[in-house]
């Protein structure tokens, strides 16, 4: 081919029957039309690694997205439990201060000073405060029932509902002779026979049995050297060494014993010296 006229030659044969095509293209339109073409080819994938990267960041930014929302959702979650503990924190120590004074104990330290000031609150500042209250509440705790017990075990009020006819101190001798004055070591109370005679605090039974002229007699044993006596019983209802509750049954109301009728003497001892009971009738234990 000359070189004044270099064309490209292409042999188009649509079946094997037809008449062979033959389609010349000038060199300089093949060129041009193939650099077209590559430019066209070069622009197109430049198009799609942009839109892959673009895509790509896309795909990032929603996951980025959805991630900040999740955080953002448990974030509120904690601050509303965060809120939610803090209060039940704060009431706790109210109560906490308030059963403090119902236990006559001395004012604690404020927590508040102990977990530091200023700045945001902690996790590890809560759980120091809620150590302490914790500490607090059970010392508040232990108090109170050393209280409990100690108030339970101090006679109140009387084992029986009645007319009082005789009190604590020296009183005439209701069986005459030659001694006309003696002294009463406790109170007498007359009711019905066979009224349900109730002890005064919880304490130990030491004795339930007959003794001297207090007839059927029942002990209880309190504390602090502190015990009570039920005598002229009719019946005993308790045991020696069962222990009973303030208001608990232990006997039935007789003229057993040095008695001139059915009634129940009620005595109040301190170290085994008697004591008028009407100071523990009256007086408040609290």
């Amino acid at each position: 081919m000359p070189k004044n006229r270099r064309v490209f030659t292409f042999l188009i044969i649509p079946s094997t029957t037809s008449r062979v095509r033959r389609l010349n293209i000038p060199a300089k339109v093949f060129y041009i039309v193939g650099g077209v073409l590559s430019v066209l080819v070069l622009f197109s994938m430049m198009g799609a690694v942009r839109w892959a990267r673009d895509e790509a960041q896309n795909l990032r930014y929603q996951s980025l997205k959805t991630e900040n929302d999740r955080l953002r959702s448990e974030n509120d979650v904690f601050q509303n439990r965060y809120s939610k503990l803090k209060g039940q924190i704060s009431f706790i120590q109210d109560e906490s201060r308030q059963l403090a004074r119902q236990a006559k104990m001395e004012p604690a330290t404020d927590v508040d000073s102990l977990v530091g000031a200023g700045g945001p609150e902690t996790v590890a500042a809560m759980d120091r405060q809620a150590d302490l209250l914790e500490h607090q509440v059970r010392l508040i705790g232990d108090r109170l029932r050393t209280d409990q017990l100690r108030i339970a075990s101090i006679p109140t009020g009387l084992p029986v509902q009645g007319y009082m006819t005789d009190g604590f101190g020296v009183r005439r001798n209701p069986f005459g002779g030659e001694a006309g004055r003696e002294f009463h070591e406790g109170l007498d109370i007359a009711v019905s026979f066979g009224t349900p005679v109730n002890t005064t605090a919880d304490g130990l039974v030491v004795w339930a049995a007959p003794y001297s002229g207090y007839g059927n007699l029942v002990v209880v044993y309190h504390s602090n050297g502190i015990t009570s006596r039920y005598g002229h019983l009719s019946k005993v209802a308790v045991e020696p060494g069962q222990r009973v509750k303030r208001g608990d049954q232990i006997g039935y109301a007789g003229s057993t014993g040095r008695s001139t009728g059915v009634h129940v003497h009620y005595e109040i001892r301190e170290n085994d010296q008697p004591v008028d009971p009407m100071h523990y009738v009256q007086q408040n234990h609290s």
